[in-house]
């Protein structure tokens, strides 16, 4: 009974687990930013480009899966973050539904672009220009919340203040920059923006370890 209460009271306390927490803030940036820097643009307007496609597979197919396995980790860091932020509430619960829905938005875009990636060697292109027209042209108006992203990250880290120091819920916020790194066209910018996110990270991180090493 007593094994019971103490089990019961260090799940309360440790909403996220001191081992998924640290790995998602640190693996979420970090796969995403690879994802992004890896990312060569298969778009020409709305048009598919071919070279890209045919000579840059390898790298578009690499992209993808990194960017597919980042999104999970990316949620869960969100989610460390609205807990370490947790004396301020409204600001940390509005910063979690917009970087949800950013982070959604995201990943929505990121796989909209693979079937591009597997036309390669396909020769029938005016077929292959309808369909991808369609693709361009999604009826999801969903899809234009990227943005939000910058927003929650803003807003998450205005509730991490006085949770962490200073310097981390600046980091935090710059690094919720990814959404420029995506419209810019640069996507090498996604590196020292998935640094600062997991520097601003890193006293959320330590208050986790140490919530796990008071109730051992």
């Amino acid at each position: 009974m007593t094994t019971f209460t103490a089990a019961t009271t260090a799940t309360t306390k440790r909403p996220m687990g001191s081992v998924l927490a640290p790995v998602s803030l640190i693996l979420g940036p970090a796969l995403l930013s690879l994802a992004l820097a890896t990312l060569h643009e298969p778009w020409i307007g709305d048009k598919p480009d071919y070279t890209v496609i045919n000579n840059e597979h390898g790298l578009l197919m690499l992209s993808f899966n990194l960017a597919a396995a980042a999104f999970p980790f990316m949620f869960g860091s969100v989610f460390a973050l609205t807990i370490a932020a947790r004396r301020s509430r409204r600001l940390a619960g509005a910063g979690l539904a917009c970087s949800i829905l950013g982070l959604s938005a995201m990943f929505a875009n990121a796989m909209l672009s693979v079937p591009l990636a597997l036309m390669n060697g396909i020769d029938d292109h005016a077929t292959l220009d309808q369909l991808a027209a369609r693709l361009d042209s999604p009826p999801l108006v969903a899809l234009f919340a990227f943005p939000l992203f910058v927003v929650g990250s803003l807003l998450m880290a205005a509730a991490l203040r006085g949770a962490v120091p200073t310097w981390a819920a600046i980091c935090v916020g710059l690094g919720g920059l990814f959404p420029i790194a995506m419209v810019t066209g640069v996507p090498v910018l996604a590196l020292p923006i998935a640094a600062l996110r997991i520097a601003g990270s890193v006293p959320v991180i330590k208050q986790f370890l140490s919530r796990e090493a008071a109730t051992q």
